[in-house]
């Protein structure tokens, strides 16, 4: 073990016991440092061999890069929570009240951070499906790393008590620090081609949904319905988190993408939708709703996205998100700025209909308080938002659980960012669960819907190895 690790964490911990012992409770302890370049995904990979909790994320543009292993912090929150987005808030805000944190200011994604999410809907019933995935948890990880703008550095967090010995701590910490390191060697990031069997879960009683939808937005009830279904894979061995991930990073470079493990089960995915960022007072937010296929060539790909461009049906889905989001961001925000028209966004399988929006915070608005506001958009619940909730809950033959969630990180500062888990899958041992949803309007042709959910499943399918399934 170097003894130059442990003098490392001895002077930040030693002040943590102090102040734990003066306060009379636990302390957090937090330091930075700069480090030699690793590979985000081996370091996530290497994780896996203390079977401990492991966070990933990255931004489309892979400026961040967060990899957080195992828990020195956590909280967890069940239905009976009154307001799961404050009272994350909350708790997290009085773990940093007390905490020694070196640097005092560091880099963006660096120092006390969360890394988790929410639930879809917390008012659903839930299923055996996503066991240790609760209405909200967020992850404090014992060590984070972050690649921010091509620089590396590690982030090593511990609580303490007021009756632990500094250096015991220290040495522990250090100890850990090496061996998490030293796994990377010998790691490797190699598809293992796995045979399985996939079966889709109920399409028709789905297409069913989709044209029972569709009577009832011409009927006035509502304007607009996302309706998600499910694929399932099952194979002989298990399936590995971590190189899907890796194949997630080679073939979607232009989306965000998201692990959050929790109890042997990891949800993980390629999203191509920010919910809301925060850096300082600027909040970002993006309406994507609208899609079509890639084309085979420039010349057919351009074809494709103009007539996304001018489809009646799609710009009338679009607008209802952009109007929504819109509408949240001048609550909590001054100086909105929203576009006139929809541009395309595109991904390797699909392109959508893209708008961003973004406006400064007024006082008092916060990260989460952002979230609360926007999630569900009506391009993952629908429109009127509670009207639309309340038919998801009925017509749903799934539990969405964490997909099309919000998924991210808030730091010390309550800056962070959060994406929509859509293009995304459940992995438990031999068993994948992936998901994809579609929004309704009043013209919606089931077959055409049920074609765009197949375009959906390409991210997750072609990572796993079954596309040509």
């Amino acid at each position: 073990m170097s003894i130059i690790k442990q003098l490392n964490h001895l002077a930040g911990i030693q002040e943590g016991v102090v102040r734990s012992r003066r306060k009379g409770h636990s302390v957090l302890v937090s330091q930075t440092q700069r480090i030699p370049h690793l590979d985000p995904l081996l370091f996530f990979e290497a994780g896996v061999r203390e079977g401990e909790t492991r966070n990933f994320w990255a931004d489309p543009d892979r400026e961040l890069i967060l990899v957080g292993l195992g828990t020195a912090w956590k909280i967890e929150l069940g239905p009976e929570a009154n307001n799961r987005y404050r009272e994350v808030e909350k708790r997290w805000r009085l773990l940093l009240r007390d905490a020694v944190q070196i640097p005092e200011d560091g880099p963006r994604g660096t120092g006390p951070l969360l890394m988790g999410g929410f639930s879809f809907d917390p008012l659903q019933k839930r299923t055996p499906l996503w066991k240790g995935f609760p209405e909200a948890a967020f992850t404090l990880p014992r060590f984070l790393l972050t690649v921010y703008r091509g620089t590396c550095l590690l982030t090593v967090n511990v609580v303490v008590k007021p009756g632990d010995q500094a250096e015991t701590l220290a040495e522990m910490l250090a100890e850990e620090e090496e061996k998490r390191l030293g796994w990377m060697q010998g790691v490797s990031s190699s598809m293992v081609s796995l045979s399985y069997h996939a079966y889709e879960v109920e399409p028709d009683r789905w297409k069913q949904s989709v044209s029972q939808v569709a009577q009832e937005i011409q009927a006035g009830k509502m304007d607009k319905l996302v309706l998600a279904r499910e694929i399932r894979l099952e194979s002989e061995d298990a399936f590995a988190s971590s190189k899907i991930l890796n194949q997630l990073w080679k073939r979607q470079p232009s989306s965000f993408l998201f692990a959050v493990e929790r109890e042997g089960a990891c949800f993980l995915g390629a999203s191509p939708e920010r919910l809301v960022k925060r850096d300082g007072d600027r909040l970002v937010s993006t309406c994507i709703a609208g899609t079509t296929r890639r084309g085979r060539d420039w010349e057919e790909d351009w074809t494709f996205g103009q007539e996304l461009l001018s489809d009646p049906k799609n710009r009338v889905e679009h607008q209802v998100v952009v109007e929504m989001i819109r509408e949240a961001f001048q609550q909590g925000c001054s100086h909105v700025r929203v576009p006139e028209e929809p541009t395309l966004y595109q991904v390797r399988d699909v392109q959508h209909l893209f708008t961003p929006v973004e406006g400064r915070a007024k006082l008092g608005t916060t990260l989460l308080s952002m979230v609360e506001q926007l999630h569900p958009t009506p391009a993952l619940g629908g429109y009127p938002r509670e009207v639309a909730m309340t038919r998801i809950r009925e017509l749903e033959v799934m539990d969405r659980g964490w997909y099309a969630a919000p998924l991210g990180w808030v730091d010390f500062r309550g800056d962070g960012e959060f994406a929509c888990g859509i293009r995304s899958g459940l992995i438990r041992g031999q068993t994948a669960s992936l998901f994809a949803g579609c929004g309704i309007v009043g013209d919606s042709d089931p077959n055409s819907e049920y074609e765009e959910t197949r375009m959906k499943f390409r991210p997750m399918l072609s990572a796993i190895g079954g596309e040509s399934r």
